[in-house]
């Protein structure tokens, strides 16, 4: 097993034992972070995306429509028999995880990262918040999120500092930004765009030797919540910020993700 597999099997145990004894009424209890769902409904999808990758079911991967079918077709199992099911198919997508093409591994990783602090905050029960996957998350949603973001949106470089790293997000290259006037929906598929070609293979955004606008500071944990639609723009917008935040909040919103409507205490 390789660095993604081992990140995958820590983030699947951690899961197991926040929702293995669960009683009914708990795992009822609605996600805030993904109102639509219980906590239930994200022990099945993540279970779900096992079995599917397995199956060979990767088309319309990531879609509302492929992870809603996972959460559908196990409606009434009990939540200790999906954790039986993960224990089956887990370690198996753990073996290959190293192996899938691009960062797709880590595009895995980040995504069971983000629902396992989901549950945490459904069920009032916060940790792990130091994990290694924390920060291979942040490294990934830097390079095909808030980078991608910023450059498209024609802003000024800014420097994101955590207490692990920082980053320079955005180019400051006019050539790659949007068109003057483009809507939200045009600045978000133009970073989509730019996303893809990173996720499969491609190179980040050439950021170094680039000298920042301002700079951010926030934590290493704040920075995945915040950069995967779990904080508000108010919370946002408290960070520690050199300059102006204002023309930097909507590049929090790229690929799925809305920044919350509401403040997400944890």
């Amino acid at each position: 097993m390789g660095n993604i597999g081992g990140l995958y099997a820590d983030g699947r145990r951690r899961i197991t034992e926040l929702v293995r004894d669960l009683n009914e009424d708990q795992a009822a209890t609605t996600v805030p972070t993904c109102p639509a769902w219980s906590v239930h409904d994200v022990v099945a999808h993540v279970a779900g995306v096992c079995a599917d990758i397995l199956a060979g079911n990767i088309g319309g991967v990531g879609t509302d429509p492929w992870t809603d079918a996972q959460v559908q077709a196990r409606k009434g199992v009990p939540v200790g028999e999906l954790v039986e099911e993960w224990a089956e198919t887990g370690p198996q997508i753990e073996a290959m995880a190293d192996l899938f093409p691009g960062r797709s591994g880590t595009q895995l990783v980040f995504d069971l990262t983000t629902h396992e602090h989901d549950i945490r905050t459904a069920l009032a029960r916060p940790g792990a918040r130091d994990s290694a996957a924390i920060a291979a998350s942040d490294e990934f949603l830097m390079a095909v999120g808030l980078g991608p973001s910023v450059t498209v949106r024609g802003l000024a470089p800014i420097e994101v500092r955590t207490e692990l790293r920082s980053w320079v997000a955005g180019t400051g290259d006019a050539a790659a930004a949007a068109p003057a006037g483009s809507d939200e929906t045009a600045l978000r598929a133009a970073g989509d765009d730019l996303a893809a070609n990173v996720i499969l293979g491609g190179d980040p955004l050439r950021t170094d030797g680039i000298e920042p606008a301002g700079a951010v500071r926030l934590s290493a944990f704040e920075l995945f919540r915040a950069m995967s639609g779990r904080r508000s723009f108010d919370q946002i917008r408290a960070y520690e910020w050199t300059v102006d935040p204002e023309p930097y909040l909507p590049a929090f919103q790229f690929g799925p993700f809305t920044v919350s409507a509401v403040p997400i205490d944890e």
